[in-house]
């Protein structure tokens, strides 16, 4: 799991809906009438702001207080655009490099997946699919249609599926692929990292990274790639090929999930668990199946006469998107109202 920040100094709340009544005593009437996940804005006397909020195991909670003269940055991110695009491989074989000269020599595809295991970059492992040139797999000698056929049944034979899907134009090819099942004239191959397995605080639901090298073992090891092939987003190759590549990007709600518990977390997960047997255990609030934009609020403290270092801080709040609309810009509004008046004033 990521590691968000090192100082406690970012909090997280996830909201599904502003109710004013949630109020600052949790045994009050008002606060029995408000749902989990309720959050409201309240302003005090004095201009400060600070949002009272029930969490999801029902007890009432505030924020710190925020001295709207020292808001730095007020945002609200959408939930599509915090998406964590997947970058795959469009492989086409430089013009004019392939033909009946290399009927018997072995043309190799070495695909690496890097960072498999960890951010660890020694963690990576290397793939060979090869092939021996004959007048079958090299018989479209402009189009190369049949080569990348052959070269995308070697590929599915040599790649873990469960890290990578291999598509010979717009076919997924597999181990159980043939020749056959593939669409007619395919124009290049694509290689798609499959995003993994997610477990809060464990799996981040993540892809590999994908590198590509060739070889025609004709004694210069002369490469048979063309120099454009390098990661790109797989919602562009969609766009410029014009095929149903799935998914294209990461939902933005898992990495909230993972902040969500990195937040909930004593001093950055230093001391989560210490008291066993008597931890506390939240309930998380993010829910995978929704998605949330992200207001997020930049502050700082600063104390008078000769305590005046400015010691950042940050309030961030999921809002739960529901039919298109989202809290988040109503939060944002009220903020930004409060913001205006302290300026004027």
């Amino acid at each position: 799991m990521q590691n968000f920040n090192t100082n406690q100094t970012r909090h997280f709340y996830v909201a599904k809906q502003i109710n004013a009544n949630v109020g600052l005593d949790r045994n009050a009437a008002d606060s029995a009438a408000a749902d989990n996940l309720d959050i409201a804005m309240k302003q005090a006397a004095t201009g400060e702001l600070f949002f009272t909020y029930k969490n999801a195991d029902g007890f009432i909670t505030r924020s710190d207080t925020i001295d709207p003269k020292k808001i730095t940055s007020l945002k609200l991110t959408a939930a599509a655009d915090m998406d964590v695009p997947i970058l795959g491989l469009k492989l086409e074989a430089a013009s004019g490099i392939l033909g009946d000269g290399l009927i018997g020599k072995t043309i190799s595809c070495l695909v690496t997946v890097h960072q498999m295991f960890d951010y660890d970059e020694s963690n990576s492992l290397t793939y060979v699919a090869s092939l021996v040139g004959n007048s079958t797999n090299l018989a479209s000698a402009n189009s190369y249609t049949a080569f990348y056929k052959a070269m995308a049944l070697e590929l599915a034979k040599v790649l873990p599926a469960d890290l990578v899907k291999v598509y010979c134009g717009a076919t997924e090819v597999t181990k159980k692929t043939a020749a056959s099942d593939i669409a007619n004239n395919p124009t290049a191959i694509y290689l798609i990292p499959k995003v993994q397995k997610y477990v809060r605080g464990k799996l981040s639901a993540e892809t590999g990274t994908l590198s590509v090298a060739s070889r025609i073992h004709d004694g210069e090891d002369t490469a048979w790639l063309a120099d454009t092939v390098k990661p790109q987003p797989v919602a562009a190759i969609n766009t410029a090929d014009t095929l149903s590549l799935t998914p294209t990007a990461i939902a933005s709600v898992y990495n909230l999930s993972d902040l969500e518990y990195f937040a909930l977390g004593e001093r950055g997960d230093v001391y989560r668990m210490f008291n066993y047997p008597c931890n506390y255990d939240p309930t998380y609030a993010i829910d995978l199946s929704k998605t949330y934009d992200v207001l997020t609020i930049e502050y700082y403290w600063a104390g008078n006469v000769e305590n005046v270092q400015k010691s950042p801080r940050m309030i961030q709040i999921a809002c739960e998107v529901d039919n298109s609309s989202s809290i988040g810009q109503d939060l944002y509004d009220a903020v930004a109202a409060a913001m205006a008046g302290i300026a004027s004033s």
